[in-house]
């Protein structure tokens, strides 16, 4: 009997940036997600998710959306010979749908809106036996696959500590994969900064809330929001009075149904910034991206990259020198092109003020011309982190 694969992922390069290490004066290390067979981290959570639905007997594979999630369970579907089906709304098409169907899955339009979508692949697993909703990311399955970027940034450094991680947060499943593996690591205080946009800081929201002892609005979801102007599709809004069709953010694979708990969770036992940022800083981030490493990824994905590329670091992990080891995760995405990028880049200012916000503190720069690799210079309100945040000093590594 031939046995199916151990893992769905691959491994993923670990890459010296020496232009983003001069930005910031330190060893800056891009974990290159892009990399994976479905172009971002989300096949991690999501393959080790439908490895295990096949082995409890789920026999059809099901999604919803345009969306990275959505491309993970086709490709999951054909490498484990399971049937995928995903439901999409019947709009315009984004660049990940001839995707999904190149991976095999059945793509099926349905209604105007995500939430007809959704509706529709509801009643489809309910007739359908053996159909599995890949939807949740709370189970422990996407955790566990999205700690192996922690495990494998532990090998590709050798085993140093790295000062800080950098990663874009959306519903907070790669968060809490990240500091789950972070600290089987023994990283148990190395920060880790997660960044938003400001409006898709879901994230954030739900910090505060949990500060406040709210309860959350909905159930944690793989999903994009169902409800709101981005209901339509993965960040399409609904039609306005003239019949055009707007964005409500550039940064889609950050919006989020609803916050993983379990990332909120382990925000009171580790080091965890959140950070929130404008949509122009992540385009630039992403134009600057493509510029100096021929790499092309989501918005939403640049919005980590765009700390470095502004300078933020010294700003929330003081006392970063030569040293220390700063971890990026580029979390990718199949949902881009050039006419995208472009598109972006030309509804925004660039170079971009920098507007950062962490709870309720504001860091505000309108220039970045003239910033010093300190941040001790800038003489601006320090972003204060939720958690006491601890910097280690790095041991000095082999010259890359």
């Amino acid at each position: 009997m031939t046995q199916g694969p151990q893992t769905l992922h691959a491994p993923t390069p670990l890459l010296y940036s020496a232009s983003m290490s001069r930005q910031a004066g330190c060893n800056v290390w891009l974990k290159l997600e892009n990399m994976q067979p479905t172009q971002s981290f989300k096949i991690r959570g999501v393959g080790s998710l439908c490895m295990q639905a096949r082995e409890r007997g789920a026999s059809h594979f099901v999604a919803v959306g345009d969306t990275n999630t959505a491309l993970a369970v086709a490709y999951s579907g054909r490498q484990l010979g399971v049937p995928a089906t995903v439901f999409v709304p019947g709009s315009p098409a984004p660049p990940i749908r001839p995707k999904l169907e190149l991976e095999g899955a059945a793509v099926v339009e349905e209604g105007r809106t995500l939430r007809d979508a959704f509706g529709a692949a509801r009643t489809f697993v309910e007739k359908t036996l053996g159909a599995y909703m890949v939807d949740s990311a709370e189970d422990t399955a996407v955790e566990t696959g999205n700690a192996t970027i922690a495990s494998e940034i532990g090998v590709q450094l050798q085993h140093q500590e790295p000062a800080a991680v950098v990663a874009p947060v959306g519903s907070g499943a790669l968060l809490a994969g990240l500091v789950s593996g972070m600290q089987r690591c023994g990283w148990h205080r190395v920060p880790v900064i997660a960044v938003e946009t400001h409006n898709t800081n879901s994230f954030q929201q739900a910090l505060l809330a949990d500060d406040s002892g709210a309860p959350p609005a909905l159930a944690p979801s793989l999903l994009p929001p169902l409800e709101g102007p981005d209901a339509d599709s993965d960040g399409k809004a609904r039609a306005g009075s003239d019949g055009a069709r707007a964005e409500p953010t550039v940064a889609t694979c950050l919006l989020a149904g609803a916050t993983c708990t379990r990332a909120v969770e382990l925000t009171r036992e580790h080091p965890v910034v959140p950070l929130s940022i404008t949509e122009a800083m992540a385009v630039e981030a992403c134009r600057r991206f493509l510029d100096d490493h021929q790499l092309l990824v989501e918005v939403g994905s640049a919005a980590a990259l765009s700390v470095v590329a502004k300078r933020l670091l010294h700003q929330i992990v003081p006392g970063l020198d030569h040293r220390a080891h700063v971890v990026v995760v580029v979390t990718g995405g199949a949902n881009t092109s050039f006419d995208r990028l472009d598109a972006c880049r030309q509804r925004f200012p660039f170079p971009a003020p920098i507007i950062a916000k962490s709870g309720q503190e504001i860091f505000m720069r309108m220039l970045d011309s003239a910033l010093p690799a300190a941040a001790s210079d800038l003489g601006a309100v320090a972003v204060q982190p939720k958690s006491a945040v601890s910097t280690p000093t790095a041991t000095p590594a082999a010259q890359p």
